[in-house]
């Protein structure tokens, strides 16, 4: 599972926990096209459910951690329901996901300022960028302020994540309000905790749940 060459910004950030003695694509929840989802798990800020990450992997190894805020869809009954996420998966979420991993493969190159949150912009194989990774405190791991190529494809995003941009790279002021400062406030104003799923056999814990246990 490589995912330093295709994920770079996520490739320190989870430990997977198989179940032991079963074979990996026996612990598979479901697979679509060339796509898999490999676990599925809640997210929690001071106790109240926020959303959803869930963990894909496609037939070369190349790993994806993908949120959705529960505002898009994504309740907390749908989630811990297998049948209902699964169809979601299928309709929404698993098609997208596989024509961008196919059409791609990311690598990253450090921003020019904002060092001290290790800033860096993600980019595909065709050198456009894709969005922005940061490390807020030392201790998370953020990425956001979503580029994009087309019209169709800004707003689209623009609509999904509150802000994108259009084939060009962020500003420092733009990644210091909509990606540095909203961390920040996060942080300090929630506790977040995650939570896998009763049918996620393959559990996926963030590195620092593992080192603070």
């Amino acid at each position: 599972m490589d995912t330093k060459n295709n994920f770079p910004e996520l490739s320190d950030e989870w430990v997977f926990i198989p179940e032991k003695n079963v074979k990996l694509q026996n612990q598979i929840i479901f697979t679509w096209d060339d796509l898999s989802l490999l676990n599925v798990r809640k997210i929690f800020t001071n106790g109240i459910y926020y959303g959803v990450i869930y963990t894909t992997i496609d037939n070369k190894g190349s790993i994806s951690h993908n949120f959705r805020c529960k505002d898009r869809g994504f309740t907390e009954e749908i989630v811990d329901d297998k049948e209902a996420f699964v169809s979601h998966f299928k309709q929404k979420l698993a098609q997208s996901a596989n024509r961008y991993i196919k059409r791609s493969k990311f690598k990253t190159i450090k921003a020019n300022f904002l060092q001290e949150y290790q800033v860096a912009f993600v980019i595909d194989d065709d050198g456009n960028y894709f969005a922005t990774t940061a490390l807020v405190n030392n201790k998370a791991p953020t990425r956001g302020i979503y580029g994009a190529t087309t019209q169709k494809q800004y707003e689209q995003r623009f609509k999904e994540n509150g802000f994108s941009i259009l084939n060009r790279f962020p500003t420092e002021e733009e990644v210091k309000f909509h990606l540095i400062d909203k961390q920040i406030d996060a942080l300090s104003a929630n506790f977040i905790t995650r939570e896998n799923t009763a049918y996620s056999n393959v559990k996926v814990f963030h590195v620092s749940e593992i080192n603070n246990a």
